[in-house]
């Protein structure tokens, strides 16, 4: 009866997928790659940078609403054309004229320390952007839904194969049972005339 597998070939999903989804716009542009492989439970290996934590429940929610098995690993790429604007790391710097003030002293040295030298001291200037806006929020919920949308396609035409192979195997077995029963018979005779040797 064809009606059953028919409808495994509607319901079969691979449980290995990649999807991606990107949303841009003047100010940013967000992609979001997914990648599932088997697994007993939903597991999403999701890791944000500092300033995309806030992100993390939302994507988590998404993704929890539409898979419910499988390891699922998420990368965020993201770039921002808004202005950078840079801060001085003033304790580092203090601390190091109050350390070069006391070199001078102890050893007797002369000189003053350089600007220079001073802003090329590692993380003496770090950058500060403004806040993630609600755009680029929404954008990345999109980007996740696109994505979500692209694995689950893949996973589908996957699973559509996977129950071809095993419809073609169950096919191959069907073709085997007339000649196993066939047989079968004679097997009973067989058994029989062999203990009766033994014996």
């Amino acid at each position: 009866n064809g009606e059953p597998l028919a409808r495994l070939n509607q319901l079969m999903r691979s449980m290995t997928g990649f999807g991606r989804g990107s949303v841009s716009d003047g100010n940013f542009s967000i992609s979001i790659e997914l990648k599932t492989v088997n697994n007993r439970f939903l597991d999403v290996n999701l890791r944000l940078g500092g300033e995309l934590q806030a992100l993390e429940p939302d994507l988590k929610r998404l993704i929890q609403d539409r898979l419910s098995r499988g390891r699922v690993d998420v990368n965020i790429q993201y770039d921002r054309s808004d202005e950078v604007v840079y801060e001085l790391n003033r304790p580092l710097i203090s601390g190091y004229l109050h350390a070069m003030k006391e070199m001078r002293s102890e050893f007797e040295l002369g000189g003053d320390p350089d600007l220079n030298v001073v802003a090329r001291l590692p993380n003496v200037l770090v950058t500060k952007r403004d806040e993630l806006s609600e755009e680029f929020f929404a954008a990345a919920r999109s980007a996740v839904s696109l994505a979500l949308d692209d694995l689950e396609l893949m996973r589908g035409k996957e699973g559509e194969l996977l129950a071809q192979e095993l419809s073609a195997r169950l096919d191959d077995i069907e073709a085997l049972l007339g000649p196993i029963e066939a047989e079968s018979g004679n097997i009973r005779d067989e058994y029989s005339e062999r203990l009766g040797k033994r014996i």
